[in-house]
């Protein structure tokens, strides 16, 4: 539905980064804004 890659799905599922473009596919896709995908968490990237 978003059209991204396997690739882009498993680093999803290692907490890796993925791109904007990607965030893109996939906010479109889901009728959403980035807020809804992911949050942040204080003292960085623990």
């Amino acid at each position: 539905m978003a059209q991204i890659t396997t690739n882009v799905m498993a680093q999803m599922g290692k907490d890796k980064p993925i791109t904007f473009k990607n965030l893109e596919k996939i906010c479109n896709a889901l009728k959403c804004t980035p807020n809804d995908v992911f949050s942040f968490k204080e003292g960085g990237s623990e």
